[in-house]
Formats: C-alpha cells, structure tokens, sequence
C-alpha cells in the first residue's frame, strides 16, 4: 500500500513503530514478488486492503525451478490482517497460502469508530466484526443501523416523530456512529476546509432530540450472535424492477463461479427504462462461450434472486482500479453499455434465461424503444 493511506500508514508502520517490530515494504504491489519478498523478509504477519487478496489467489501458483516444489505454503504467514477480504474467497485464500488467522477489520480514516473479527475458524467468516454480549452492554449505544430512504440515500424518519428507525436483526442499515452533540470535534475532525463535507456526515435528532451521529455511508447487516458483513456502499446499490440490489451481494454470488477471477458489479441508465440495469465487468479464467455463459447465467439464476441478475456483462483483461487496490466504478458506470463509449469490450446480455453476444444493432434496438428489459 501506499503510505499515504491510513492502513500503510497508521496500522502497518504505526504499529511496528510502536512495538518495535520490522516491517518490509515492497515497491509496488506485484502478484509475482509478493510471496518471495514473504519468505525472503521472514515475514510472519501480512497487511491486505481490498482486492489485494483475490489478486493474489487469482495468481498462478509458484513453483521452485530446482525442485518443481509448489511454493504456495511456504511462508511464514501466521495472520493476514486489514480490510476487504470478501467472503466468496474467505476460505479459498486461507487454505491456498496456510494461513491460520485473520484479523479483518472494518473503518474509515475520518471515521470515529470500527470493529474487528479477529478469526480462526469458520465462526466468524466473512464477517467486517462481531460484538457479544459484553461488547454490547459496554458498547450498545456507540452505534446505530438505521433504516434508509432509498429514494433520497438518506437514513429514513419517522414522519409523525421526525426520528429515524433501528433496522431489526437481518435487515441492512446504514452505520451511524455516536458523536458528542457539544463537541462534535471531540471524535470527528471534519475533512480539511471543506465545512459543507463536514457537515454532511453529521447527523443530528437521530434517535431523540439533541443526539448526533456521524454517517459512515456503508449499508452493514448484523445476525442474532452479533457478526457484522457489509452489504454495500451508499451509492453503489442501485433500484431495478422496484428492488434494491447490492451490488456487494452479487459480486460474490458471481465471484463462487469456479471461471470468474474477478467481478465488478454496478447499475447503468438506459434509454426507456426506469431505474438503474444490473451489469457486471468482469474477468474470467478462460475465454467466453457460449457454454460459459449459458453455465454462468445458470448459476447467477440459482443464487440470485432474478431481479439482482446482472442484465449485463462486460468482458473485461483487466479490472481497472485506483491506487489502493479498491474496484473503479464510476468510469464504466457512466459509459453504460454503448458501444460507441466502452472502448471495444465484448458484452453480453440476458437472454431467454442465458447470456447471448451484445452488439452495435442490439444497442439501436434497445436506444430506439424498440427493447423492454
């Protein structure tokens, strides 16, 4: 990671700052050195951001070119620590580099709290934190998931009492996070000369009058044992046939598909339809066919509901990402699906229940209303 970034920055050279301990920093991140520069630093303990570890398990395995010995269990890494490690490769990445512990944790740089799931087993898989009995009676009221208004991504208030509502057990909400109504700056700093940011993230009279709390902008959902997963950022989750589809929830639905490396989920506009079609960039470990993509509409059919179905798929090499290792969205998401702005990808498109090649003359069809989706 880059050492402006909080995780490089403050969890991985802070911390061995102040324990006393070694860190190894590669130049950039490469599939291809990283395990070597493991084992030739010794390392015991690794830092992950995002997709960094589906990148990893996306590679090919290494192998010694004196022994024809596969090297993917030599290491030294006893825990794999940081945030984004998805639970369609969970286990996979454990299992694949023998890897005994993960410490993942869930946070923002300007944000004024967190949590921890710090796993050995299959308890907690998946899980961004998880809170007991005791964390809740110490710690119950320093946070809050409440209920969203889609229409507007904002959290929802009661008209009659102006309050907003705690989501029950199951149910996604927005994390909100408690804040001092007398000193705001007491836990959270406000972003650096911009007062109309700051002040977007605080929320006041939340759940009664006076209160404040800040906005983390993500949709978290809790079960009845106090595990905690993301379910999808503000703003990515998108209305389609009336529903709401997250578009975490489908990228690792199509991310258990044995042929896809790598997916990226996100909704576009098109011409005569309300709302927002599911589409899906994404990387695969052979080339398209037919066969593949009859067998991956299949499988999208079989864990998805229909309406959270990607109505789209873009072909892509490569996923285009930002420099630290997160997924780009807003780049495809505004080129949509007209050829004339998505720079040559092949795309395909469902239908009769399969995925079917998507041209030029199919986008005339469906931009002149000639196609209802």
């Amino acid at each position: 990671m880059p050492l402006y970034h909080s995780s490089a920055s403050l969890l991985a050279f802070g911390m061995v700052l102040q324990m006393g301990a070694t860190i190894a920093i590669g130049r950039k991140f490469s599939t291809k050195a990283f395990w070597a520069d493991c084992r030739t630093s010794k390392a015991t303990v690794m830092q992950y951001v995002g997709e960094t570890c589906r990148y990893l398990l996306s590679a090919p395995s290494e192998m010694d070119p004196a022994t024809g010995q596969n090297l993917d269990k030599q290491n030294n890494i006893r825990m794999a620590f940081g945030n984004g490690l998805r639970p369609d490769i969970w286990n996979r990445f454990k299992e694949r580099f023998d890897i005994p512990e993960i410490a993942e944790f869930y946070s923002a740089t300007e944000g004024t709290s967190g949590s921890w799931n710090f796993s050995r087993n299959d308890y907690s898989r998946g899980a961004i934190g998880r809170a007991g009995n005791l964390i809740k009676l110490l710690f119950g009221g320093s946070s809050v998931m409440v209920q969203l208004d889609w229409a507007t991504e904002q959290p929802w208030r009661d008209p009659s009492t102006g309050f907003c509502k705690r989501v029950e057990v199951g149910e996604p909400g927005e994390m909100l996070y408690k804040l001092d109504p007398d000193n705001i700056t007491k836990n959270f700093q406000g972003y650096f000369n911009n007062s109309s940011s700051t002040e977007s993230k605080i929320m006041r009279n939340v759940l009664e009058k006076g209160d404040a709390f800040f906005r983390s902008g993500d949709m978290l959902v809790s079960d009845a044992e106090g595990r905690m997963y993301f379910s999808d950022r503000i703003g990515d989750t998108f209305r389609w046939k009336a529903e709401n589809v997250s578009t975490n929830e489908v990228s690792e639905v199509l991310g258990m598909h044995s042929k896809v490396t790598e997916a990226n989920v996100y909704g576009v506009e098109l011409p005569h339809h309300d709302g927002r079609a599911g589409c899906v960039a994404i990387v695969l470990a052979e080339e398209p066919s037919e066969k593949l993509m009859q067998d991956l509409a299949t499988h999208a059919h079989e864990k998805l509901p229909r309406f959270a179905v990607p109505v789209f798929v873009r072909i892509a090499r490569q996923m285009e990402i930002t420099g630290t290792n997160k997924q780009q969205k807003h780049v495809i998401r505004a080129q949509g699906v007209d050829p004339e702005k998505t720079g040559g990808d092949e795309f395909w498109w469902l239908k009769g229940g399969t995925y079917v090649k998507f041209g030029k003359r199919d986008w005339e069809e469906l931009n002149g209303g000639r196609v209802k989706l």
